[in-house]
């Protein structure tokens, strides 16, 4: 069996749409947390945040993870802020490889102009909130990967084929 590969990096920076198609290429199950979570919980990310607030929410994805840690052959999407919990990271490192999608934060903006869905982007001036969070970020993102790949001007199939030829031997 294959170790899980799983996709960190900011949101909007394509961890669902190339690990879709990685998975796919390599015959894993993609699994989306946020997507797991709101399935679970029954309401979106958003209410979640709303209703909850975001450490209830920080709590839902640290059970994830000890759920999905034990799995094999998955391309595992996290959240964005997984990777801000040690405990999460360690648990998903154990049995799986970190890729990193890297992307500017003008790129972010981009693929996220048209979303109103991240509570954590919401209200005024979305691109400094942007910018701000990556800033916090980046070097978390960098010590959890064991691969990096820039997304910035890249299709999401040509970075899913670049991630295959960079686990050569890895999995």
């Amino acid at each position: 069996m294959g170790k899980n590969i799983i996709m960190v990096g900011f949101m909007g920076s394509g961890k669902t749409t190339v690990g879709r198609i990685l998975a796919k290429k390599l015959g894993y199950e993609f699994f989306d947390t946020d997507k797991y979570i709101e399935k679970k919980e029954g309401m979106t990310i958003t209410e979640i945040f709303a209703q909850k607030g975001e450490p209830w929410f920080r709590n839902l994805e640290l059970e994830v993870a000890r759920e999905i840690s034990e799995s094999e052959n998955k391309v595992i999407g996290t959240g964005g802020g997984m990777v801000k919990n040690d405990e999460i990271m360690r648990l998903l490192k154990a049995g799986g490889i970190v890729v990193y999608l890297k992307a500017s934060a003008g790129k972010i903006a981009y693929n996220l102009r048209n979303d109103n869905s991240r509570p954590l982007l919401a209200g005024e001036d979305k691109f400094a909130k942007i910018k701000s969070l990556l800033a916090q970020r980046e070097h978390l993102y960098i010590k959890a990967a064991d691969i990096t790949i820039n997304t910035d001007r890249r299709v999401p199939k040509k970075v899913a084929l670049d991630i295959i030829d960079k686990l050569e031997g890895m999995i």
